[in-house]
């Protein structure tokens, strides 16, 4: 009997518990879901803020779990020039930075402090971060460790101006040096780092000003190991003269690339182990909550966002965001980010339904090559984020609203894409679909295929000059490597279809066409290989010329957005409305400053679909033929004829016997002038004559083809 009673109690006492740890039920959600306590702040963002914007910004904040604000950096110095402060610094050299509009910044440090205190919410104050940095990082002590002595000075400066006044606020230091995991690989780099950073947390300790100290590290999977990155960060911590509560907050590297969801966990566990040989030191992640797509910095869906959340929640202690204030805040990008991040905070799961399919999807061929699409907005029960497009099954790009960047939010139409640089007489086949905050994919639309004109390559094999000369150790030794047609099979400066170029500052390629000709469309062909230093252009400008003399410039070539980048081939593009005239092509690539460049490839393109186009039927014209374009050719020329009045056309091909080879128009015409694209792939190389006659006017011309 008393094991009878001793049971009903021990299960009355276990039903007790398990009622207490349900309710409520939102509670226990939030008890076991990883969740953003805080985020990073830049000046240029916050600058010009008033207490109400911050107070609503804080507001935001704190409704989803957030506590801790992180503003970086308050001093910006570049070598040789006056260093920018976020506040006003009696120090030598400084003065107050300004926004993108030329106008002095207020103090920010103070109101980002004194609405804090108010809101309740914990600042980190970022300190000096110089330029030089990016160039030297440890490998010149001499600098580094007088970076260190500013930042001290820096330290007692903004202690005297604000710690008495917002003791509450003002919670923690931000070390704004980001060190990665290839500038300290040697001991000795590494002993440099540790002697910089305690430089700075002894003279905290020393001067009574020690606070929780934070830095970011970052890292690329692609340039060394979870494991040798542990190592690396064990030996700096042995010598680190970290307190209780300091905090190392590696950057997760999942929005600029240097790590993906996959391998994300290896990096952070190697990590954690590092952090554990230190005592008392704590660790968070610095969440990029961005990504970057065809070089825009767009934000994240909040499903990618907890996805990275809940892969390091089992080796870290928080979490702050870069940063929440500017992709994520309300009031600086679509409602959307927020409303859906909600949800998931309050319930510990994110929305599962998908926005509606887009409908009356089309697909238009555009009379200068490119192909507009179009469709109907989707819906969603939070809303719309954007939309992925797809050529061939492969996804070309993604319409998706960007932020503000401290204006008003742009939601305008994100129904519409121009789909440019594709190649000639080609089948494409479009879809598309929506996705919402949650990254909640629709199904995909009624596809739509497009044809594309024929282009004729009319570069193939020309001859070239440079402005500068290649590399010996690639070189271009039969001077027609970059008009061959032959195009590298891997991204790989070794491979010998790539023509490299060392610092060449702007490097001009002028191609000689052989005649005068109508062209339309230029590319070239680009590679980017980070660790030999091979860089992409900063710009590539197409001019013409038909002497050779006079060039007239016509625009920037543009990254073709359905490159293959994962490849790291990068065509660049340029496509005429409508043909011009020229012989000289002048390709000039402007390079980044130290860095090798690799061709592959230039081709200059000419229209030649086959099949007539009416240039306007409404201009008067005479009755006329002319000369076709190019000539010679090979396969495909122009023929150019106009119609006086209605008439009765025929217009046909004869070989140098008087044979009629082809019939290309024999048809009543209205008035107007004509183009008629002639394709002779299946005529043998020689000479021909071509022939009109309509109403009462005959003529004759000779062309030649060349194969």
């Amino acid at each position: 009997m008393l094991k009878i009673l001793y049971k009903i109690n021990y299960l009355l006492t276990l039903a007790f518990i398990l009622s207490l740890l349900m309710i409520p039920a939102i509670s226990m959600a939030q008890a076991n879901k990883a969740e953003l306590g805080g985020s990073f702040i830049t000046g240029d963002l916050c600058g010009f803020w008033t207490d109400a914007r911050w107070q609503q910004e804080f507001s935001s904040m704190k409704a989803d779990g957030m506590n801790y604000i992180v503003i970086q950096a308050i001093v910006n110095s570049y070598p040789g020039q006056i260093t920018e402060t976020l506040y006003p610094s009696s120090l030598p050299n400084t003065e107050m930075a300004t926004g993108g509009n030329g106008v002095t910044y207020p103090d920010i440090v103070d109101a980002c402090l004194r609405n804090a205190e108010s809101a309740g919410m914990k600042v980190f104050i970022g300190l000096d971060l110089n330029n030089n940095w990016w160039n030297v990082y440890a490998n010149d002590t001499v600098w580094l460790y007088s970076q260190m002595v500013l930042d001290n000075k820096v330290c007692d400066e903004v202690w005297s101006l604000y710690k008495s006044k917002y003791p509450d606020a003002f919670f923690g230091w931000y070390w704004a040096y980001e060190v990665d995991n290839v500038n300290f690989s040697t001991q000795t780099q590494q002993h440099v780092l540790t002697n910089a950073m305690n430089m700075q947390l002894d003279h905290l300790i020393t001067v009574n000003e020690k606070l929780p100290f934070m830095w970011c590290p970052f890292m690329n999977s692609s340039l060394g190991t979870p494991q040798s990155y542990q190592t690396m960060w064990e030996n700096v911590l042995s010598g680190l003269h970290t307190a209780a509560g300091d905090i190392f907050c590696p950057q997760d590297c999942i929005g600029a690339g240097g790590l993906t969801l996959s391998n994300l966990e290896s990096w952070f566990s190697a990590l954690r182990q590092a952090v554990n040989t230190k005592k008392g030191l704590v660790m968070w992640s610095d969440v990029e909550t961005f990504e970057v797509y065809e070089n825009n910095y767009l934000s994240a869906t909040i499903g990618r966002v907890v996805s990275q959340l809940k892969i390091e929640e089992p080796y870290v202690d928080n979490y702050v965001s870069w940063e929440y204030c500017y992709y994520d805040s309300p009031y600086n990008a679509d409602t959307g980010y927020q409303a859906t991040y909600k949800e998931y905070f309050n319930t510990g799961s994110l929305e599962t339904s998908p926005p509606t399919t887009p409908k009356n999807f089309t697909a238009v061929l555009q009379p200068d090559a490119d192909i507009t699409l179009n469709w109907n907005a989707s819906t969603d029960s939070i809303g719309v984020c954007g939309y992925y497009l797809y050529r061939n099954g492969k996804l070309i790009t993604m319409n998706q609203a960007a932020v503000s960047n401290g204006g008003a939010v742009n939601n305008t139409s994100l129904t519409n894409y121009t789909d440019e640089g594709l190649s000639s007489n080609t089948n494409y086949i479009y879809q598309v679909t929506a996705f919402d905050f949650a990254g909640n994919v629709s199904s995909p639309a009624t596809s739509d295929t497009v044809k594309t004109d024929n282009f004729n390559v009319v570069s193939h094999n020309c001859k070239y000059t440079f402005s500068v000369k290649p590399s010996s150790n690639y070189p271009d030794p039969s001077g027609k490597k970059l008009t061959d047609g032959i195009f590298a099979t891997t991204a790989y400066y070794a491979d010998p279809a790539w023509v490299g170029f060392l610092s060449p500052d702007t490097l001009n390629v002028v191609i000689d066409l052989g005649q005068v000709m109508p062209v339309q469309q230029f590319l070239g062909e680009y590679l980017l290989d980070p660790q030999p230093a091979v860089f992409l252009p900063t710009q590539v400008n197409v001019s013409l010329s038909s002497d050779k003399v006079t060039f007239t410039n016509l625009e920037n070539l543009i990254v073709n957005g359905a490159n293959d980048t994962s490849e790291n081939k990068f065509t660049y593009y340029y496509t005429l409305p409508n043909p011009v005239n020229a012989r000289y092509v002048k390709f000039s690539t402007i390079a980044p400053n130290d860095a090798w460049i690799f061709v592959d490839e230039y081709e200059v393109l000419a229209p030649v679909t086959t099949g007539i186009k009416n240039q306007s039927s409404k201009v008067t014209a005479k009755y006329g033929l002319s000369q076709n374009y190019p000539n010679p050719f090979n396969p495909g020329t122009n023929i150019n004829f106009s119609v006086e009045r209605p008439s009765n056309v025929t217009l046909a091909v004869y070989n140098i016997l008087g044979q009629k080879v082809a019939t290309l128009v024999n048809s009543f015409m209205q008035a107007g002038s004509y183009i008629y694209q002639f394709d002779a792939s299946k005529l043998a190389s020689g000479v021909y004559f071509y022939r009109i006659e309509a109403g009462n006017f005959l003529s004759v011309k000779k062309m030649i083809l060349m194969k």
